[in-house]
Parts: structure tokens; C-alpha cells; sequence
């Protein structure tokens, strides 16, 4: 078998090849046979092919992608026929993990006796998530801004509902019912005053701020807590939509004892009991279960029987500014309990099928 000889940079008309390794698009140079004489960095990462695997072969026979190369080889010979004419080409790379759409250039010039071709390849597809990246990032600033004036404005409706609660709890008996109504409209009072501080927080560009450092508390008692919170909430949507939810709960018998603000973790559970609220039409209901999870860690999945989810929402749940509840949702809260029990070194696992119900389980290490 005849040995393929592979150009070297000495062997082709002189140009800056360093130059032309270091641009932010693929480069490919070919010569007027279609033989590749020069391919760089960038386009090894966008056509996931090493240079040495390439050079010295035809571009159009060996290494373009077949089910395109007829139109891509037209648009070739049109830009041979004419030096300096420019010839566009849309093409999508059809990994299977993840399909790269790109845009390919083919200008051909004259460097000393030869006729080249320069292919140069812009990845669509990066460029549109770094254009989602950036008006992501500009809308959560535009958010930030309006929280922190929210804030303000809550905390000053969070001043009047915590003396109301302190002076009802001063004027009533222990034994009297309304009691621990009070109880946990001071409580939630409480809860509010240290969102309004990591809203303040966020809004400055400052690590979250919560008072004091995390203590050990009980998992299961944040919980019961967070399930009290949610009842009301679930009444009004029956109220409003005719949801009718009930709640189920499995706790584990032992204590599950995790170190984190018990306000942050309420937080969190109480977020994810109202979207499985949300997600319920008609009669439903939410089962929340406390256990073990692997080896060191606590377990809390939070399951509803509503209407589930597919791959596509799943993917982008955590992701702030996403929601599915139209102009009811924010987009804030998942996020938001995602970054909480990642800064505690836990994770947020999804399991969920359309028609199938959801189950998210909170992962956090198990503290002593």
C-alpha cells in the first residue's frame, strides 16, 4: 500500500499558521483537489476530529460528513471557479449527544502558484447559548434590581405582621387554639426577615447572608414545619382551581440531623410542596419521605401524583428565570433551592414522567 504523505506548514505557500490556529472559528485550507493542507485548533474541538486524523486527505471524500457533501463540494467548485468569490453553507454536525449547528464560509485565493480554498466554520450553536448566557444574566440583574426594592417593602409588611403575632400571643391562654396559629405566623415572620436578607444580599452582588452559623437541626421537624406552611396554600388553590391535595407523610424514626440554617431548608421544602401543589389537577396528592440516603447523607424526596414532566423541563428546571406557570411563576424558586442545598454540599435529585407525577429528593450530608 502506497505510505499517504502528509503536508507539513514548509511544504505550503507561506502563511501565518499561528495566526490562523489562535481565531475563535475553525479553519480548514484545502487545495484546489480538495486535499486538506492545514486545519486548526479551533476546528478539532467543533468537528471533534484531531488534525494528524485529517491532513492529507480529501476533504470532500474522506471528511466532510456524506449526506451533505454533494451540496457542500457544488459550493466549492463555484468558489474555485472565481478567486475571491465567498460561497455560504448551513450545516448541522449531527452528533448524537449533542447536534452542533454551524455556518461555513469558502472563500478561495492565490498564495504564490497555488489556488487555495479557506473554509472558515462559526459555531451557531455556542453562539446562541452565550446569547442566551448574557440576556439570562441581563435579566437577572433587571431582577435583582426590582428584589431589592421588594424587599424593602416586605420587610417593612414583615415589621407590622411580627408585632401583631408578638402582641395576639401576649393576649391569649397557652391552652387556647389560636395559639399556634400565632405561633407559626411568627415563625413564618421569622423566616421571611432572612430571605429578605439574602435578597439584599444577591441584589449587592454579596455572598447570601444568614444569621449566625449553621446549627445542627432535625430534618424531619423542618419538614413537619414546612408541610404546615403549605397547608394554606393548598386550600387556596382548591379555593381558586379546585385542587383538592392531601398530604401524606413517611418519616424516618430517628432523628436525621443535618448542619444548615432551618430557615433556608424550610425555604426549600416549602418551595417544592407548593409546585407539587401546582402540578396537581383536580384530586392529588403529595407524600413527602424521610430515610437514609447513601452512605453519610439524609434523604427527603417530596412526590406528587400531578401531571409530571419530560426531559426537555427537566433539564432546564434549576435553571433561574425557567418556569412553566406562565405569568404565575417567577422562575426564582427551584433555583433558589437548588443554590441553598448546594451550598450546604447537597443535591436536588428528578425523577418525573409525563402523566407520571414527580418525585425531587433533597440529598444532604448527614451531621452528628
Amino acid at each position: 500500500m502506497e505510505q499517504l504523505s502528509f503536508p507539513t506548514s514548509h511544504e505550503l505557500p507561506e502563511m501565518d499558521f499561528a495566526t490562523l490556529d489562535l481565531l475563535p472559528y475553525g479553519i480548514i485550507v484545502v487545495d484546489e483537489a480538495g486535499r486538506i493542507l492545514f486545519y486548526n485548533a479551533r476546528e478539532e474541538q467543533i468537528a471533534r476530529r484531531r488534525r494528524e486524523d485529517v491532513v492529507g486527505k480529501n476533504f470532500f471524500k474522506e471528511v466532510a460528513p456524506c449526506a451533505r457533501v454533494r451540496e457542500f463540494h457544488g459550493r466549492f467548485e463555484e468558489a474555485m471557479r472565481d478567486v475571491g468569490l465567498v460561497a455560504n453553507f448551513n450545516f448541522t454536525f449531527p452528533f448524537p449527544d449533542n447536534p452542533r449547528e454551524v455556518e461555513i464560509s469558502l472563500s478561495s485565493f492565490r498564495k504564490e502558484d497555488s489556488h487555495l480554498c479557506l473554509i472558515s466554520v462559526s459555531d451557531v450553536t455556542e453562539k446562541n447559548l452565550l446569547r442566551e448566557h448574557i440576556a439570562r444574566s441581563e435579566r437577572l440583574r433587571e431582577v435583582g434590581e426590582v428584589a431589592a426594592g421588594v424587599a424593602h417593602s416586605f420587610n417593612n409588611l414583615l415589621t407590622v405582621i411580627r408585632g401583631n403575632a408578638e402582641l395576639i400571643l401576649s393576649m391569649i391562654d397557652e391552652d387556647d387554639p389560636a395559639r399556634m396559629r400565632a405561633e407559626k405566623i411568627l415563625k413564618a415572620a421569622d423566616d421571611g426577615e432572612e430571605i429578605v436578607k439574602r435578597i439584599r444580599s444577591s441584589a449587592h452582588g454579596s455572598s447570601p447572608a444568614t444569621e449566625g452559623e449553621p446549627t445542627l437541626i432535625d430534618l424531619n421537624q423542618v419538614v413537619k414545619d414546612s408541610i404546615a406552611f403549605t397547608e394554606d396554600y393548598a386550600s387556596a388553590a382548591q379555593d381558586e382551581r379546585g385542587a383538592r391535595v392531601s398530604f401524606v407523610t413517611s418519616l424516618a424514626e430517628d432523628r436525621m440531623h443535618a448542619r444548615a440554617h432551618a430557615s433556608e431548608l424550610r425555604e426549600v421544602f416549602t418551595n417544592l410542596l407548593r409546585n407539587a401543589v401546582d402540578a396537581i389537577e383536580g384530586e392529588g396528592r403529595i407524600t413527602v419521605t424521610s430515610g437514609s440516603g447513601p452512605s453519610g447523607w439524609n434523604k427527603v424526596d417530596v412526590s406528587d401524583t400531578g401531571e409530571g414532566m419530560g426531559p426537555d423541563v427537566r433539564e432546564k428546571l434549576f435553571r433561574p428565570l425557567f418556569t412553566t406557570k406562565g405569568a404565575r411563576g417567577t422562575g426564582l424558586g427551584l433555583a433558589t433551592c437548588y443554590a441553598i442545598v448546594r451550598r450546604y454540599g447537597g443535591d436536588i435529585k428528578i425523577s418525573s414522567s409525563p402523566g407520571q407525577g414527580s418525585t425531587l429528593s433533597v440529598i444532604l450530608p448527614r451531621a452528628e
